[in-house]
């Protein structure tokens, strides 16, 4: 269980049925380079599609070549496929509805690869048209999205970095940093007068000297 909850945190979410289809075209506008690279994807395979159908497909056919006949059909399905997935993400984001999004796959496939004439050819440019938007957008979209993963992946590493160098900073630097409430400051006293003390040898010694002193004077 906990790996399958691991696994869907991982998968992108698909935004382009949900996001409606002004955003979208703003998200295209936005990024020209997304949308030229949507229109050329998306754009070419409803008109392989359409040009296999109505051209190849027969004539290959009529040739007796049957198993190239249905190799190209498989190939019609697949961009097909690929256009009805397309153009249904854009109906549900567009009608909100799944049956109407349905509905709208069905009517313009159908009339672009069975139907012949000017039908067919609308039919084709909407699928065009639609193609180019959707995939653009949806580049546009996960365009944005990567930039914005970037740029807090920038900012979050900024951060750590300059958390490490005030960390090392704090461990080279030899001076502590001590709170002046912490101080405590000795006042110096005063130095109180020195009394001299009665020493009775020190007075005996000079009465003797007095004595020796007189005597040589006499002498």
């Amino acid at each position: 269980m906990s790996r399958k909850r691991s696994k869907s945190r991982h998968v992108p979410a698909d935004r382009s049925a949900t996001v409606d289809v002004v955003t979208q075209l703003e998200c295209a506008i936005r990024r020209p380079q997304a949308t030229l690279i949507g229109a050329l994807v998306g754009g070419l395979v409803p008109w392989f599609a359409r040009t296999l159908a109505h051209d190849e497909v027969p004539s290959t056919w009529a040739n007796g070549n049957h198993g190239l006949a249905m190799l190209m059909v498989a190939v019609v399905l697949g961009c097909a496929v690929f256009s009805a997935i397309t153009v249904y993400k854009f109906g549900r984001a567009t009608f909100g509805d799944k049956r109407k999004a349905l509905g709208f796959v069905l009517a313009l496939e159908g009339v672009m690869l069975v139907s012949h004439g000017v039908t067919s050819a609308v039919a084709l440019t909407v699928l065009i048209l639609i193609n180019a938007l959707a995939n653009g957008s949806a580049i546009a979209l996960a365009r944005d999205a990567t930039c914005r993963r970037r740029d807090a992946d920038a900012r979050r590493a900024a951060t750590v970095r300059a958390r490490s160098q005030a960390a090392a900073v704090r461990r080279q630097s030899p001076i502590d940093v001590v709170d002046a409430s912490d101080v405590v400051v000795e006042r110096p006293t005063r130095s109180q007068p020195v009394t001299p003390k009665w020493n009775a040898a020190m007075m005996d010694d000079a009465i003797d000297a007095e004595i020796v002193s007189e005597q040589k004077l006499l002498a």
